[in-house]
This record gives structure tokens, C-alpha cells and sequence, in this order.
């Protein structure tokens, strides 16, 4: 059974973007979460650098690797109870200021060149700050997505759009001011989301647009439906593990040089920005499980292409792929959290998908490694096993107690089957 079904006029077709009393692309709810996506992603590229920092400070690789691996563990432990009891408690907005204010003062400590005993302590602290911000982001947006019917995509596409610019440049601003200045850009940077945040609606406020108890974690783990779209969701992202991990040294192995892999690349994010621009829009009012499903076979199809060390012109369609993997995995999720869990609930079902993907992520990246060894063909025919499994857990199908309606639509949901 779905947890809340959504109001019909939230369902998300072209009249649930603005109507009735929906508020379009350009009120001002919606350029408030496109402005804190772009405020929480803008530091990412810088990020991109920690590892040259450490490098720079001193750090043996043994602990970069032990560093880095952090925040994926704590993730694991702290992401879901954090999320869960700010959403029940109305604190979703107020929880991202603090976070962030949080994980930029302790960035900032990093400016004092702490030895290695400081670098572990301030990197735990921080994770457990800063891994709960783009949850908590991400549950505000689908609250407003729920109660105000906005389109996600064309929200979330400033975080790819902030990437950019933040990728683009990071090298340039570490050219004039040394590696040594991350920690400072950094948390400057990280002050940003807290100050888009505090302008924002309280969630409270969103919440009145739904009547309702706050959400309980038995209500979450038990929509079957729910679960399946989280673990499709997971797979679909988890099968990016060995593209992620070893995508630019197999085309280097062929004499491609760093310009075209860093095209390459972009044309990967190019492709997000535009699939999140219009994505809701062609979904319509079709199930978001369907989009799980494209994304799952997509996958697949594109793994199966990488298995064959294709050349430079495949590899640009390859890359254009991503529009439809990542980001259907991404917008396919929102909006199935969307569609079926009040908004009370939002946070707690997001830190739940953030620690699924989060296990998911980690057992595949620490594997990729291992089916490398095995070979190209070999790795990339795991990844696109692993995305036909998704295919299976994202097959839209009716969740028990749903009926159609005359008009093809769901009467839990709102959304067509």
C-alpha cells in the first residue's frame, strides 16, 4: 500500500507544475530550491582537489584512501536518523543552515595545517555535517515538489549546472592561489546553502498542505513499491561504478588524449542538464516507475556498447547515454518519493535512499577494481547484469490496494500505470 497517495493535482503532468494555485518555474519557491541546488553543488569541483591538498600537507596514500573512505562509511550511519528526525519535526530548512554553517567552520580548520591525528578528526566531524546537506536538500525539494506541484528536473538541473561552472573553475582559482587555499574557498563556498536556506518557506509550511501525522520509518520500509523503485534506483547508479572508476584511464589506454576525455566528460553532464530540464515534462502523468525502467535499460544497453572498447565517435553516444541512466535514475526517484510519501515523510524516505545508493555505491566501487582485473569486456558485462536486475525491481506495476481508474491513472497515486 502507498503511503499517502499524492493529491491528483500533484501528479505530474503538465497541470500539476502550476495548477491549481501551483506555483510555476519562475515563482518564488521554485527559483529558492534552484538557487540552493545551485549553492550546495557550486564547491563540488573544488572538492574534486582534497586529494592534491592532502598530497600537499603531507599525507601518505595509505591516508588519503583512509580518508576519503570516511564519509562513505559514516554516511552509512548517520544520513537516515539525522534526515528522519528532522523531517518529523518540521526542521528540514533549518537543519541545512545549520549544516552548513557546520561543515564550513570545520573545513576552515584544515587552514591550520593539522597533523595527521587532526586531519582524521576534522574529516569525521565534517562528514558527519556535510553528508547530511544534500539529503536534507534534496527532501526539502520534493516537499515543495508534493505540496506545490513545481518540476523537479528543472530545479535539481542547477546542481549539474553549479558542477559545471564549479569543475570549470576550480583549476584556474588554484592556479592563482595555491592548493593551499582549498579549505578556505571551500568554506566559503559552503556558507552559500545556508544563506539560500534561511531565506526558504519552513517545511512546516509546506507540511500544512497535507494533512497528516508525521511519517514513520514502518511506513517507509513498508511500501513495496517504494523499496523496489529505492533499489532500482541504487543498481542504476551503482552500475556507473566501473565507467566512474576506471572510464578515463581505458580511453587514455587507447591514445585519447586528456582534452577529448575531459569533452568526453562534459558531454556526459551536458546530457544531465538537459534530460533534468525536460524530463518531468515528457514523463507527463505516466507512472515515474517507467522512468526507472528507461534508465535500468538504458544502462544496460550502454554497458553492453562499453564491453566492446568502442572508439571515440560511440563514445560520444555512449556519453549521451547519461541523460538517460543518471539522470533517470535521479528525477525517477524524486519523483516517485513524490508521488507516494506524505510530506512528513520526505526526509525520512530520503536518508533511507541516501543509505541504500550508499551501499550499493560502495560495494560496487570497491568490486570494479577487482572485474577489472578480469578484463574491459568482463567488467562491463557485470555492469549491465547489475543494471538488468534494476530493470526487474523498476517494472512499473500496480502496488496492491492500487486500482485504474477510467482514465488509466492510479487512484493511490495519481500517476498512470
Amino acid at each position: 500500500m502507498p503511503l499517502n497517495p499524492i493529491p491528483e493535482p500533484l501528479a505530474g503532468s503538465d497541470h500539476a507544475a502550476s495548477g491549481p494555485s501551483r506555483e510555476g518555474t519562475l515563482s518564488p519557491l521554485s527559483m529558492g530550491v534552484s538557487g540552493l541546488y545551485l549553492a550546495l553543488y557550486i564547491h563540488y569541483g573544488f572538492f574534486g582537489f582534497i586529494p592534491l591538498w592532502l598530497k600537499a600537507m603531507g599525507a601518505q596514500p595509505g591516508e588519503i584512501g583512509v580518508l576519503l573512505a570516511i564519509p562513505l562509511i559514516l554516511r552509512l550511519l548517520t544520513v537516515a536518523p539525522f534526515s528522519a528526525w528532522a523531517g518529523r519535526r518540521g526542521l528540514v530548512r533549518n537543519s541545512i543552515v545549520v549544516t552548513s554553517l557546520g561543515a564550513a567552520a570545520i573545513v576552515a580548520l584544515l587552514l591550520g595545517r593539522p597533523d595527521h591525528a587532526g586531519r582524521i578528526a576534522i574529516v569525521l566531524a565534517f562528514s558527519m555535517m556535510w553528508d547530511q546537506i544534500p539529503v536534507l536538500v534534496d527532501s526539502y525539494a520534493v516537499m515543495a515538489v508534493r505540496s506545490h506541484g513545481l518540476d523537479f528536473g528543472r530545479m535539481r538541473v542547477w546542481g549539474s549546472i553549479a558542477v559545471v561552472l564549479s569543475t570549470a573553475s576550480a583549476g584556474w582559482a588554484f592556479d592563482q592561489f595555491g592548493i593551499e587555499a582549498l579549505p578556505l574557498i571551500c568554506a566559503v563556498l559552503l556558507l552559500l546553502p545556508a544563506m539560500v536556506a534561511a531565506l526558504l518557506r519552513s517545511d512546516r509550511h509546506l507540511a500544512m498542505a497535507e494533512a497528516g501525522e508525521s511519517g514513520r520509518w514502518r511506513d517507509v520500509i513498508g511500501d513495496g513499491k517504494l523499496m523496489r523503485a529505492m533499489a532500482a534506483a541504487s543498481l542504476i547508479m551503482g552500475s556507473h561504478g566501473v565507467l566512474n572508476s576506471f572510464g578515463a584511464i581505458q580511453w587514455a589506454a587507447h591514445g585519447i588524449s586528456t582534452s577529448t576525455i575531459g569533452l568526453l566528460q562534459a558531454l556526459a553532464v551536458s546530457a544531465e542538464i538537459l534530460a533534468f530540464w525536460f524530463g518531468t515534462k515528457l514523463l507527463g502523468r505516466r507512472d515515474p516507475s517507467l522512468l526507472l525502467c528507461i534508465a535500468a535499460a538504458a544502462a544496460a544497453i550502454r554497458w553492453l556498447i562499453m564491453a566492446t572498447d568502442p572508439g571515440v565517435p560511440v563514445l560520444i553516444a555512449t556519453q549521451l547515454f547519461q541523460g538517460v541512466t543518471a539522470t533517470g535514475a535521479i528525477l525517477g526517484m524524486m519523483l516517485v518519493i513524490a508521488a507516494r510519501v506524505p510530506v512528513q515523510t520526505s526526509a525520512a524516505a530520503q536518508g533511507l535512499n541516501a543509505v541504500l545508493l550508499g551501499v550499493v555505491l560502495a560495494v560496487v566501487t570497491a568490486g570494479s577494481g577487482l572485474l577489472w582485473a578480469y578484463g574491459t569486456s568482463f567488467a562491463y558485462l557485470a555492469m549491465a547484469v547489475i543494471a538488468g536486475i534494476g530493470v526487474a525491481f523498476a517494472w512499473p506495476a500496480k502496488a496492491e490496494g492500487e486500482e485504474l481508474t477510467e482514465h488509466g491513472q492510479t487512484s493511490a497515486t495519481g500517476v498512470e500505470q
